[in-house]
């Protein structure tokens, strides 16, 4: 190589490092630029001051009768508040032994727990194991910070930002009032959010009365809530529940003992309760009655965990109520023995008239001659026809008992489908009747007085 060409290189060398010298501040620049953006993005979706000091977790609304049985409940999240000093201790030592050994000696992020899991999803090349403590955990159910799909992206950043918060929840409350307030929050299933709702669900207690085994279920059912759902798959719920007995044993909070008794158990849960309660109608004249009062306004009764007293007695309700199956059960039959369609033509008319167009294919009908053939269809269909006269034939009831002085109802029932009654007609307060023989008392007491 000659001495011109080694000069012209060197030369082109040192033009080269100036040119990348000369842009090096603006590379800098733009990383420190798209550093204060994913900043000003990451900051913007954490929880605000005034939230972390003041969280408003939605509780359920509970109506009580008058002898102190909860009748029902109005919610978007069916959940109870329930205090540190009603978590059994054997439940709080599950959910540390499963979700988070160190709980009490981190402040919030568990660092070494958090590297080991960082270190195994690189390996994996994917997000094969969390590291989340119960304080980044209740970060994410307080403030809702997970979003229903999130990419690979907003993954890593929703668990920085819970690590943000729980340092911030750390700060501002004790390791007790963390626990209480994960309790309260987090989801179990079954609508049930929070523990004290869940513990009635599962097993119709009060959550200080549980025994390891249920506070077993309940800790190891956090991980998927429908997959270890014991009604549905009560094999998985058993597995899951002896994982975390294992993980209680591991950290010496019960003994050999103990664990081989209680895995040998199982678990004894409560019968599944139905769509409503005891006096649906009720409560349901109670809720109408109450989103029509003033002095509710600046209250939200689905979310504020209101605490609502009725005049109701449950034991008169569930009287009632079975007077009601009973006399149904007596006449329903002799009511379709006397009744005579031929009759009553008038009235099938007018029925299936307005039965036809209520229906979805009608209503949903592109022409008004799709509408006429549908018509046409419908009238000649005996099975359609049967069904629309079994409802016409179907007695309908309204029971109402009141204590006359003060005019408050003791028990009352709707309908004849009070069992699974949905917001339907109630017998009792919208539809008229004539009075026929009822008017006789209240003539008979001014004639007496």
């Amino acid at each position: 190589m000659s001495e011109n060409d080694t000069s012209t290189m060197s030369s082109k060398m040192k033009k080269w490092l100036r040119a990348r010298k000369n842009l090096l501040p603006f590379v800098i620049a733009g990383f420190v630029f798209l550093l204060i953006i994913y900043a000003t993005y990451l900051l913007s979706g954490l929880p605000s001051l005034e939230q972390l000091e003041n969280p408003r977790p939605e509780l359920a609304s509970r109506v009580f009768s008058i002898d102190g049985e909860v009748l029902d409940q109005f919610f978007v999240k069916n959940r109870t508040r329930v205090s540190r000093e009603q978590l059994p201790k054997t439940l709080i030592d599950a959910l540390i032994a499963t979700e988070d050994k160190n709980f009490y000696r981190h402040w919030g992020v568990d660092i070494g727990r958090f590297a080991r899991a960082m270190v195994k999803n690189l390996l994996a090349l994917r997000l094969r194991e969390g590291a989340s403590t119960i304080t980044q955990q209740l970060a994410r159910n307080l403030y809702e910070l997970k979003g229903p799909r999130e990419s690979i992206f907003e993954k890593i950043t929703r668990k920085i930002r819970e690590g943000i918060t729980a340092v911030q929840i750390e700060r501002t409350y004790t390791k007790g009032e963390i626990l209480e307030m994960y309790f309260n929050i987090t989801y179990f299933g079954r609508s049930a959010h929070g523990v004290a709702t869940a513990t009635q669900i599962y097993f119709d207690k009060v959550p200080q009365d549980l025994d390891l085994n249920e506070c077993a279920f309940l800790v190891g059912i956090l991980k998927g809530p429908a997959i270890y759902d014991p009604f549905n798959h009560p094999n998985r719920a058993h597995a899951r529940r002896d994982v975390v007995l294992r993980q209680m044993l591991k950290e010496e909070v019960i003994t050999e003992e103990e664990y081989e008794a209680t895995k040998a158990e199982q678990l004894n849960l409560a019968t599944l309760q139905g769509p409503t309660g005891i006096a649906p109608h009720f409560v349901e004249h109670v809720r109408q009655r109450l989103l029509r009062n003033p002095k509710l306004r600046g209250h939200d009764l689905y979310r504020d965990g209101l605490t609502i007293y009725t005049t109701l007695d449950s034991r008169m309700q569930r009287h009632a109520n079975r007077a009601v199956e009973e006399h149904l059960a007596e006449y329903q039959p002799k009511f379709m023995k006397q009744w005579d369609w031929s009759q009553n033509q008038e009235i099938l008319e007018r029925a299936l008239d307005k039965a036809i167009r209520s229906t979805e294919r009608y209503q949903r009908a592109d022409s008004l001659e799709d509408q006429i053939r549908i018509y046409q269809e419908l009238r000649t269909n005996q099975a359609f026809i049967d069904s629309v006269k079994n409802v016409q034939q179907s007695i309908e009831v309204g029971f109402v008992a009141l204590e006359a002085t003060a005019g408050s109802i003791l028990a009352m029932v709707g309908g004849s489908k009070f069992r699974s009654f949905k917001y339907g007609l109630n017998h009792v307060t919208q539809i008229a009747r004539q009075p026929g023989s009822s008017f006789k008392p209240f003539v008979y007491t001014v004639a007496i007085d």
